[in-house]
């Protein structure tokens, strides 16, 4: 038996649980082809044997050992135009609920990863359905690596790594749900200068110089903010500051 969430208002209040699955992605966007399926349906599963991750890649998680799961919502209040806004939500939420919970700082990599120090230890992966103008329905993939104490990638780390103690999943599952449901409630009310302002002060790399990769060649910069559509303002140090898109820029170090 699965505990039920008293802490949200709407967000988990149905759980699916799976103790083993291909995606929890997958397993929602089949769910949610059912317009009756409420917002705030939750998939969680121990296992993921097909986890993704963003741009074609894997999500690496140990049996039993992370919190893998995917949210469902319907913010079809919400335009195309806007919907990077999600990816500002569950950022803040993962952050939020890190340091409120458990007392460990972390930074945003823009566009979807979370790091402690130089190293990731959360990704968001989030999949829109789109009608119109607007966004229909949207799955948040989250990846949180809790309880496991070594990964084959010298840039991975997790809780147990970071503190040295192990976690209940569910407990921070419902945890992470509180900071989200807020963050998200916000979003609705249209307060995007909030999430913006938020968003950047826990951004990784900000005002530092870096080298970035576009269309194939590099060039150093310096991060200065997030536009309204979400993308990344770079100052290329030619005077120029430039906006990227999600697929239009690469960190290369």
């Amino acid at each position: 038996m699965h505990k039920f969430f008293a802490k949200t208002l709407f967000l988990g209040k149905k759980l699916v649980f799976l103790p083993q699955c291909h995606s929890t992605n997958d397993e929602l966007s089949h769910l949610a082809k059912n317009p009756r399926e409420t917002e705030g349906t939750v998939v969680y599963t121990d296992h993921q044997l097909k986890g993704k991750g963003q741009r074609g890649h894997s999500w690496e998680a140990e049996s039993q050992k992370n919190l893998l799961f995917s949210l469902l919502l319907r913010p079809k209040w919400k335009s195309i135009q806007n919907q990077f806004y999600l990816n500002l939500v569950a950022g803040l939420s993962i952050h939020d609920c890190l340091l409120e919970y458990i007392g460990v700082e972390s930074l945003l990599k823009w566009p979807n990863d979370v790091y402690v120090g130089d190293q990731k230890i959360a990704g968001i992966l989030i999949e829109t359905n789109l009608k119109g103008h607007s966004v229909e329905s949207a799955i948040v993939g989250i990846g949180l690596n809790v309880n496991q104490s070594g990964f084959n990638l010298p840039t991975a780390t997790s809780l147990q790594i970071e503190t040295g103690k192990t976690f209940d999943q569910e407990d921070l599952l419902e945890e992470l749900l509180v900071r989200f449901e807020k963050w998200y409630l916000k979003l609705k009310a249209g307060d995007h200068q909030t999430l913006l302002r938020h968003y950047y002060d826990k951004l990784m790399w900000k005002g530092e110089l870096r080298t970035f990769e576009n269309g194939g060649e590099t060039f150093d910069g310096k991060i200065t903010g997030i536009d309204e559509a979400g993308r990344l303002l770079i100052d290329k140090q030619n005077g120029m500051i430039q906006s990227f898109g999600i697929k239009e820029v690469r960190f290369i170090g």
